[in-house]
């Protein structure tokens, strides 16, 4: 049996992380931090296992976004180093293109965050 597919991308995969591909298309993305997660040994999409995983959770969202080196740093310098100062914080998030690829080859695309200019969400 075969039927019409007209949903969203993010959709057509099952994973609690957020890609690039979900919010592809759409530009800035307005979200505000729920809370910073840790988690450890988590299987990851494709099978490998992290030991120690840390993760935005958004309010009102069910995808997590893996928290990368870049994204860590971005957040650092706008909120501070304390993550406790990042709940409740407004941000966008955007893809990205020409990010370096974490498994080697061709750039890929990325999920970035930058600041939400008060009066402008």
């Amino acid at each position: 049996m075969e039927e019409e597919y007209t949903g969203s991308v993010s959709d057509m995969k099952s994973s609690e992380w957020l890609a690039s591909t979900d919010i592809a298309g759409l530009g800035d993305v307005s979200v505000e931090i729920e809370k910073v997660v840790k988690s450890t040994d988590v299987k990851m999409d494709g099978g490998r296992t992290e030991k120690e995983i840390f993760s935005l959770k958004f309010k009102g969202k069910d995808k997590k976004m893996v928290l990368n080196a870049t994204n860590r740093k971005t957040l650092a310098k706008m909120f501070s180093a304390s993550v406790k100062k990042w709940k409740g914080q407004k941000v966008k998030l955007y893809v990205e293109d020409g990010v370096r690829n974490p498994k080697g080859g061709s750039p890929v695309q990325g999920l970035r965050i930058k600041f939400v200019t008060k009066g402008l969400e």
